[in-house]
Parts: structure tokens; C-alpha cells; sequence
């Protein structure tokens, strides 16, 4: 009796078991399968992925132009005139005066400058050359100096000037 009950208590537990495993390898199946499809999404992601990059790279090289032309206008149109001529007022000595003002707008947020400036005596051109250093004017090179028929000195200046955007 004890053997049959053993034996019973066997079967019962092998039916289970058997029950068991069969329910999880399904389950098991059931993951892989996912895990494939998973896989199989990712890797079609990622090749669309690819795909969208290389549609945008093209897009840009071929734009790229374009922005530079935009970016330049937004670069022209953000310059303060007001406050170029205010700093440059600022930095004239009392006797002194612009004869010609020549400039040129760069690509980056920098000014070229070439100005003929009057003054009285040597000393207000030395005391411009300092305000201009002080204010936001540049790489200032004296190019040449006349007389005129006035008796005044005519510099010619060459300087840059940066710009706030």
C-alpha cells in the first residue's frame, strides 16, 4: 500500500511537473518569438534610422546655402548703426572731425573700417587712437597722413569694430 501510495503521490507529481514544464516552454516559445520581433523591429528602426540621417545630411549640404544667405541678411540687419556712430562720436576729440568714413560689414560679427579723420595737432590723434581702444574698435593701423590747405592733419585710419548681435 505504501508502494501504490508512493507511486500515486509519483504520478501526481510528474503530471504537475510535466503540466509545468510544458506551460512554461510555451511561455518560453512565446519569448523568443517576441525577442525575434523585437530584434526585427530594432534593427528595421535603425536602418530607418540610417535612411532619415542621410535624407537630412542631403537636405542640409543642399539648403546650406540658403542659411548662409539668411544668416547673413539676419547678420546685416541685427548691426546697430546707432550705436557704431554713438561709439565713434564718443571717441573724436572736441577739435576733431571725420573727412570720409569707408566701411564693410564681414561675415562674422566684425566690422572694416577706413576713415580720413581732421585734427588740430598730433596730441587729438593720439587721444583718439586711446577712446577708440577703449570702445569696441580694433587692430587700428594708421595708413597715412596729409596736410590740407587749412593747416589741419589729415589721418587716414583703418580699424575694425565689433558688433553685439
Amino acid at each position: 500500500m505504501l508502494m501504490s501510495s508512493l507511486a500515486g503521490l509519483f504520478l501526481l507529481v510528474s503530471f504537475f511537473a510535466g503540466k509545468t514544464f510544458i506551460q512554461y516552454h510555451s511561455k518560453a516559445q512565446q519569448t523568443r518569438a517576441s525577442i525575434r520581433k523585437t530584434e526585427r523591429m530594432i534593427r528595421d528602426t535603425q536602418r530607418d534610422e540610417k535612411q532619415l540621417a542621410k535624407r537630412v545630411e542631403e537636405a542640409v549640404k543642399s539648403q546650406k546655402n540658403r542659411v548662409e544667405v539668411v544668416n547673413s541678411i539676419i547678420l546685416k540687419k541685427s548691426f546697430s548703426w546707432i550705436e557704431f556712430f554713438s561709439d565713434l562720436e564718443k571717441s573724436l576729440p572736441d577739435s576733431s572731425y571725420i573727412v570720409s568714413l569707408a566701411p564693410s560689414l564681414t561675415e562674422k560679427s566684425k566690422m572694416l573700417l577706413n576713415l580720413k579723420v581732421a585734427f588740430s595737432n598730433v596730441d587729438d590723434l593720439l587721444k583718439l587712437i586711446d577712446n577708440l581702444t577703449a570702445l569696441k574698435f580694433g587692430e587700428i593701423k594708421i595708413l597715412g597722413e596729409t596736410q590740407n590747405d587749412r593747416g589741419l592733419l589729415i589721418s587716414e585710419i583703418s580699424l575694425s569694430y565689433e558688433r553685439d548681435i
